[in-house]
């Protein structure tokens, strides 16, 4: 019997995974937010040049890390359609998640365009997730994304007063209505994206390469939008200062991403998405401290309602869980 208890100690991991998975995604959504933060700075920039430019830094970091990765004989594409599938999943992140991201911010500003996506995201997530990843959606989990729906529903009726922060003055309904589309939109998109990378990672495909195909398919993507819709001139236009913040951005969503993948790897995608709501929080307190955007009682609302939907899931969650490492020996 000490025997067993000895083995079973010896196997058990030093950190729960769920604890570890907790981590890993809530400094996700920090990073991302001061990614958001550099990104609303330069909403003065071509959304499509400004995406482009994000997708530097991942490209560059990841090269050495493959290279090295090669040196020790590691296996960096297991699966060619698994590499087929991170491109077109990279590619739908990029081309409709980041730059329909980046142009929401320029309508209704971050405060409102960080939960807009994210509510996109969760639903999405939920509906893939269920679908072809078959994680279990129960009472308490649908409560939990209702109430982060909710959220996401309260904090759009502030659109009008976010647009007017943001531009200045009061803007077309359809324009603010398309702001409030595009963010969605984004969020859905994202959840295409991280639900190909969990089914795609946990079955052994490498995080580097993984990284590398979604950066360097964006890179190519969007530059050459860019080109076709600024040209040369327009991307040298770009100051050392608002280029430094679109780099800044671009590491910041990549220490992010790291986390993210990682919290999927130990954790499920609703699970994940539903930590990373914390960013809605973050991007209220950014937009109102930092660019000056509208406080109103829609967006204290929504953040409040946000805050109980991630509690309900959390418990939604911890029941689901199974804890072999509990049970007496």
């Amino acid at each position: 019997m000490q025997l067993r208890s000895f083995q079973a100690d010896k196997r058990a991991p030093v950190i729960d995974p769920h604890v570890l998975g907790t981590f890993f995604g809530l400094f996700s959504a920090f990073v991302y937010t001061c990614a958001n933060a550099f990104l609303r700075a330069v909403d003065a920039c071509d959304p499509v040049w400004v995406s482009a430019v994000k997708a530097v830094p991942t490209a560059v970091l990841m090269m050495p890390v493959l290279a090295a990765l090669a040196l020790r004989g590691q296996r960096l594409v297991p699966s060619l359609p698994m590499l087929a599938a991170v491109a077109a999943g990279g590619l739908v992140g990029q081309l409709c998640g980041n730059i329909s991201f980046q142009w929401a911010l320029t309508q209704v500003g971050v405060a409102l365009t960080v939960p807009l996506s994210l509510g996109g995201m969760i639903v999405g997530s939920a509906i893939l997730g269920r679908v072809f990843l078959y994680e279990p959606v129960t009472p308490k989990a649908a409560l939990a994304l209702g109430l982060l729906l909710a959220a996401i529903c309260v904090l759009s009726l502030g659109a009008d007063d976010a647009g007017r922060a943001v531009a200045r003055a009061p803007q077309p309904a359809w324009q603010l209505a398309a702001g409030v589309a595009a963010a969605c939109m984004s969020g859905v998109a994202y959840a295409v994206l991280n639900v190909i990378l969990r089914y795609c990672i946990t079955r052994g495909f490498p995080l580097p390469t993984t990284l590398l195909t979604v950066s360097v398919i964006g890179l190519i993507a969007l530059t050459a939008i860019s080109w076709m819709r600024i040209g040369q001139s327009g991307m040298w236009a770009t100051t050392r200062s608002d280029l430094a913040l679109m780099l800044g951005a671009g590491l910041c969503n990549t220490v992010a991403f790291v986390c993210l993948t990682k919290s999927l790897q130990l954790t499920s995608v609703v699970y994940v998405n539903a930590l990373n709501a914390t960013q809605a929080t973050l991007a209220a307190l950014a937009g109102v401290l930092i660019f000056q955007e509208a406080l109103s009682a829609y967006l204290a609302l929504g953040v409040g309602l946000t805050i109980a939907g991630l509690m309900v899931l959390a418990w939604a969650h911890r029941a689901m869980r199974e804890l072999p490492l509990d049970q007496p020996v």
